[in-house]
């Protein structure tokens, strides 16, 4: 039963928003941590202890929050810093170092897991699909089934994008969905593919694609696609594989890729001309203002920056950009840098570093899917500003579960 909890856990960790039980939009975060709790709880009660492996990655992890509480003390203390603090302690303890304990305690293998997180990337799939489908074409409305709080829907509102109206799947916007939906992908393909189901990883590539078209994340597509063909030319020369045929096939498809969006900008199909430029200015910081997506980061980043100058060492204390502007500082990098200072700042780039080492030693049959996930998840960090989801933490263990399966086969 502990174990079963534990994999809903799991599945739900994506859940930030939707969860037709209520209009609360916090409501599956806090039944997350419920089931959490009660799986620790179990474990402590009935379960035998055992030492879980800890790894020089870790060691730098625990001196961050160690100097996410000095920057606490040292910073502005006030009730919002004292919550961020919190954040900061649950995602780590809980969702990282307590994972990685009732892993080890229960015998959970990265196989069961992958499955797991393979069901809630379908479920994810096809509630933004339906909810994509139904608000753009038929007046129906997911999300709007949902009571509402102040006028508003439980899952906050629709985007308009590209002149139609992007949902967020089970997540509160779509940036943020992207994030959860990335991870969940790479997993789901590292499942497939050692259950050597080939039809099954086509078909989640096709719903891959058509819900990332549904929730529009500039990105979160972006990012998908640059990292893809990154992780697939490592592979390539770590398999020694760099051909001259395989050379040629690239070039190909290249070629064709550049007639046929040649032909689709001379002919503004489908008035691509518009789509591709909105996301090029986003990419590309180009928007001006502090009220477009790039703009606003930019902005942001500026103030982020002025606010280090003045507290380098230890920083203001954890939430102080957002206790100074509502927004924060819209990055995750930038908020540890100017909050809690360069010295946790460099405390975790280098347990980041490590992790990665970690993953680029892992074989040929489990790399390029973790890759995948950890280039996507820590590149989309830079712009979005929350430190706490468990998709990433449940990623990071991951990556260390699947090392030690490997070490010891």
């Amino acid at each position: 039963m502990t174990k079963k909890i534990f994999h809903l856990f799991i599945f739900l960790a994506p859940f930030t928003s939707v969860f037709p039980l209520s209009a609360w939009v916090r409501l599956p975060v806090l039944a997350n941590l419920i089931l959490f709790l009660v799986v620790i709880i179990g474990l402590l009660l009935y379960g035998k202890m055992k030492m879980n492996s800890v790894f020089q990655e870790d060691v730098f992890l625990l001196i961050f929050l160690g100097l996410v509480w000095i920057s606490f003390i040292l910073g502005f203390k006030e009730m919002r810093s004292f919550n961020h603090t919190l954040a900061y302690t649950n995602a780590i303890v809980c969702f990282f170092f307590l994972s990685k304990f009732v892993v080890t305690q229960l015998g959970i293998l990265s196989l069961q897991i992958t499955k797991t997180m393979f069901y809630s990337f379908l479920i994810i799939s096809i509630i933004a699909i339906i909810d994509f489908v139904g608000i753009n074409v038929y007046d129906f409305s997911l999300r709007n089934t949902f009571s509402t709080v102040d006028g508003k829907t439980s899952n906050m509102d629709y985007y308009i994008r590209g002149g139609l109206k992007r949902v967020a799947g089970v997540a509160e916007e779509p940036g943020t969905m992207a994030l959860f939906y990335n991870i969940y992908f790479g997993a789901s393909l590292l499942y497939l593919t050692k259950k050597k189901k080939v039809f099954a990883i086509i078909s989640a590539a096709l719903i891959f694609i058509m819900t990332h078209f549904a929730i529009f994340s500039t990105a979160g597509i972006a990012l998908s696609v640059i990292f893809f063909a990154i992780v697939f030319t490592i592979e390539r020369i770590k398999q020694n594989k760099i051909s001259l045929k395989t050379i040629k096939r690239s070039l190909n498809v290249l070629l064709i890729f550049f007639f046929a969006t040649t032909t689709l900008f001379l002919t503004d199909t489908g008035g691509i001309n518009d789509y591709f430029s909105e996301f090029i200015n986003k990419v590309m910081f180009n928007e001006s203002g502090n009220v477009t997506s790039s703009g606003q980061r930019v902005y942001q980043w500026n103030r982020a920056f002025e606010n280090f100058s003045i507290h380098p060492i230890f920083g203001h204390g954890p939430g102080y950009g957002v206790h100074e502007e509502q927004e924060g500082y819209l990055s995750v990098y930038m908020s540890i840098l100017a909050d809690m200072g360069a010295v946790a700042f460099l405390a975790f780039l280098l347990f980041l570093a490590l992790i990665f080492k970690k993953a680029f030693n892992l074989s040929q049959k489990t790399r390029p899917f973790l890759l995948f996930a950890l280039f996507t998840s820590v590149s989309h960090l830079f712009i979005v500003s929350d430190f706490y989801h468990a998709p990433f933490w449940i990623l990071l263990m991951l990556i260390q579960l699947v090392y030690i399966e490997e070490k010891i086969e």
